[in-house]
């Protein structure tokens, strides 16, 4: 922790750069109830942006009247640099709380150049060995050579294999022992600048998005106590949402293995505007009350 709080000393007295924005967001906080969807409480998201830096917070709970109910905190912190316009994820933190059923909190420091991040000052190791991979379905495999850039590797068979009307993902891999080895190969070439966090996805996204605007897939290395885990993320079109009583175009993101779907809008800096999230039995919303 103490390199992280000499990071934020220096950010502090900079001046802002113009790759991200600094912003502040409030949000309503909804959790799913036997009464349906309930507003329980409220959350607060801010990015502050200085001299190639970044330090991105969020803060949520549930208001003291709903807390015998669904009593739920969480508070996670972001900070990394900027170079480039790459964002370099180097600190991560997260603390929740769900009541008295569960608990949570730990650290987690990246270093690019070391080749390797720690979890409560612990290496962790990715879980993309050879041995998870080839455990892998070979509409998994699929997903996972194309992002690590193996696409043109990849052979079908069957007689759908050269149907352009089946997608890839739904056909019967021909050379799946090859494409493991080259999967394998390449995501022991990751590029740990590369590596996001929970709360910095929403950061990445907002900048890919914008510079690849015809992709309909964006693929992540995501660090979290679980260890270094490949992510897929899916846009699944525009979705008009109210925001304030007003109709809102945004663009809809899932993101399955996560269990998270959120939305985000031009008019916002692609930022999330809405966001539906799954822990455990436990599911909750975010919606947009206020953006400066």
């Amino acid at each position: 922790m103490k390199r992280s709080c000499i990071f934020i000393f220096f950010l502090f007295c900079a001046l802002p750069v113009h790759s991200i924005s600094s912003f502040k967001a409030s949000y309503d906080l909804y959790g799913k109830t036997d009464l349906g969807n309930i507003r329980l409480g409220s959350a607060e998201y801010e990015l502050i942006v200085a001299n190639n830096s970044y330090v991105f917070t969020s803060n949520a709970k549930t208001d003291k009247l709903w807390s015998a109910i669904y009593n739920y905190m969480i508070s996670e912190t972001s900070i990394g640099l900027i170079e480039d316009n790459n964002l370099i994820s180097d600190y991560y933190k997260i603390v929740e709380n769900q009541g008295d059923s569960f608990s949570d909190s730990y650290e987690i420091n990246i270093y690019p150049n070391e080749r390797y991040a720690t979890l409560n000052n612990e290496i962790l190791n990715s879980n993309d060995s050879k041995n998870s991979i080839s455990k892998l379905s070979d509409s998994e495999l699929i997903i996972k050579a194309i992002g690590t850039g193996n696409y043109s590797k990849i052979e079908f068979k069957g007689s759908d294999a050269h149907n352009p009307d089946i997608p890839s993902y739904d056909k019967d891999l021909a050379n799946r022992d090859e494409l493991i080895e080259l999967i394998t190969k390449s995501l022991k070439e990751i590029n740990f600048n590369e590596i996001v966090d929970a709360l910095s996805i929403y950061l990445h996204i907002s900048r890919d998005i914008q510079k690849y605007p015809n992709r309909n897939t964006f693929v992540y290395q995501i660090v979290d106590k679980k260890g270094l885990n490949q992510r897929e993320f899916f846009i699944e079109g525009l979705e008009n949402i109210k925001i304030n009583n007003e109709e809102v175009e945004t663009t809809r993101i899932s993101c399955p293995k996560l269990r998270l779907i959120f939305n985000i809008s031009k008019n916002h800096n692609f930022m999330p505007v809405h966001i539906r999230k799954k822990n455990g039995g436990a599911s909750y919303k975010l919606t947009l009350t206020n953006y400066h």
